[in-house]
């Protein structure tokens, strides 16, 4: 039986054992690791200096203080609860919108203008939860500059209000406690995703080609899995104990509600919701009913909630997303309507194309040969109508399209250059800044402004190449190349998957100029 691990509050990071955080991986899968501590505490060291070093996250661990202040105060009059929230203005005027919504208006019919209205209408701990939650989706949804944050942002604002509902229905105690794990369950996974895009591309891959679950695929690579990973980050932004422990995963499902405690009952309730708000909405309404029935048969002797339960619970959180769509800014549509997504296109390709780059790097091949290699796979493997990388020019200081693939490769060939300068234009803009940029729609007025004339005269008329995306290349900090992908907005869209690839493959570019300095680009 699943049992909660020791108590740790305030214990330091570097005091930690790592590999005995690792006990719900499971035994018998061939990709667990035995990799030693100290790879794990590299790892781990390398995601807080990057945390520590993003301003959006220093904000994030500041503010923490504020919503643990709010969740502790649980036993606190109104009043002490109403101070901490009306320190932060922005927070106060979200609350105030969320308790007048649609939602609750039935409460009050004439509106509900202040903070300790509201506790007395709705009840303290209505509001103090309302708070915290509202903090943390601001927070997660701050950081996320990329579609898959911003998602799992709202897949965790999901979580937390289908937990709520299900500690209200089963008479949980703790129900507060049980909605804000639910919402951060997911924290290692949206670190990695956040600061190491890479890491979190091979984990994706080990998962699509079947070989692992989540945590030990995640463990495979990393030397501690995602959950590890998310409660030592939570350990060290001092959330409560019982909140830590309850995002530890569980495997075992051959007991019965009545026969486990509450701190394991909630470990269950937040691992339903995970894979609950883990369906797949773009297979159609069959696969969806299909994937409810199969959860809710292997969670129903645990927490009692059948089918129907489970499809009132994702009612619920569904319609509550809605109404607060406006209130959070919340796009729940997530992609384009009627577009396919610009993910991949041929996993099977992709995945022996990225093999076999990486074992060529050593090999005797050229950079043309790489390099070649590298943008017929991208080709052949997203949904892109033309891919290219272009290679500085020391003599002219200009960045020349060398190697392309597609419709239009001739046209890139001959025309693709640009004059590397301090401009505000995207190209110049993306290298300056050392930022991927990415213009999802040329015709938007913001984006007219940053396409430099020479591209809209040569490449901007062409529909199929409406969209497109930079990534530049620096080696010893230094710009030396930039891969070029263009693709048709009214069939396509981009997505976070897709980018975090791009990236991987501007890697392998990084090593490929590395590893041959000193042989000429043929």
């Amino acid at each position: 039986m699943d049992e909660p691990v020791p108590p740790h509050a305030g214990i330091e990071l570097d005091a930690i054992c790592l590999p005995a955080l690792g006990r719900e991986s499971d035994d018998g899968d061939r990709l667990a690791t035995e990799a030693d501590a100290s790879d794990h505490s590299l790892f781990v060291n390398s995601i807080f200096k990057k945390m520590m070093a993003q301003d959006s996250f220093l904000s994030f661990s500041r503010q923490v203080s504020d919503v643990n202040k709010i969740l502790t105060m649980k036993y606190s009059s109104a009043n002490d609860i109403a101070d901490v929230i009306l320190k932060d203005m922005a927070l106060t005027s979200k609350v105030l919108k969320l308790v007048n919504s649609s939602f609750y208006r039935h409460f009050s019919t004439k509106g509900i203008s202040t903070i300790s209205e509201a506790m007395i209408i709705l009840g303290t701990d209505e509001i103090r939860l309302a708070a915290a939650s509202l903090k943390i989706y601001e927070m997660m949804s701050g950081l996320a500059n990329a579609d898959i944050l911003r998602d799992k942002a709202l897949k965790g604002l999901q979580r937390s209000i289908m937990a709520r509902q299900i500690a209200l229905g089963g008479g949980y105690k703790d129900a507060d406690s049980l909605q804000i794990s639910a919402m951060i369950y997911d924290l290692g996974e949206y670190l990695v995703a956040l600061f190491a895009p890479d890491k979190y591309i091979q984990i994706e891959v080990i998962m699509d080609e079947g070989q692992a679950s989540l945590q030990v695929a995640s463990k495979s690579v990393l030397g501690l899995s995602y959950s590890d990973l998310g409660r030592l980050v939570a350990l060290k932004l001092h959330l409560p104990e019982n909140v830590i422990n309850t995002m530890r995963p569980v495997t075992n499902f051959a007991v019965k509600g009545e026969e486990i405690g509450q701190a394991n009952l909630h470990r269950y309730a937040c691992s339903f919701t995970r894979e609950m708000c883990d369906i797949s909405m773009d297979m159609g309404r069959d696969h969806e009913l299909e994937q409810t029935r199969s959860i809710a048969v292997k969670y129903k002797p645990i927490l009692d909630i059948d089918m129907p339960m489970a499809l009132e619970l994702v009612k619920i959180s569904r319609e509550k997303m809605a109404k607060h769509s406006a209130l959070m800014n919340i796009d729940q549509a997530r992609g384009g309507q009627g577009k396919k997504s610009s993910g991949v296109k041929n996993i099977a390709n992709l995945n022996a194309g990225l093999k076999l780059l990486k074992e060529n790097l050593d090999s005797q091949l050229s950079i043309h040969e790489i390099f070649t290699n590298i943008v017929d796979i991208i080709f052949k493997s997203f949904y892109f109508s033309q891919v290219c990388i272009s290679i500085k020019k020391k003599e002219t200081q200009t960045m020349d399209a060398r190697f392309a693939k597609g419709e239009m490769s001739q046209e890139f060939l001959q025309s693709f250059v640009f004059k590397l300068e301090n401009s505000r234009d995207l190209f110049n803009s993306a290298v300056l800044k050392k930022n991927d940029s990415i213009i999802r729609s040329i015709p938007g007025e913001k984006n007219k402004r940053k396409i430099p004339q020479w591209y809209m005269d040569r490449f901007g008329k062409e529909e199929e190449l409406s969209s497109f995306a930079v990534f530049p290349v620096f080696v010893d900090k230094k710009i030396i190349s930039m891969i070029y992908v263009g693709w048709d907005s009214k069939a396509h869209s981009m997505n976070q998957k897709t980018i975090d690839y791009l990236r991987v493959f501007r890697e392998l570019v990084v090593k490929t100029f590395t590893l041959h300095a000193r042989k000429p680009v043929n």
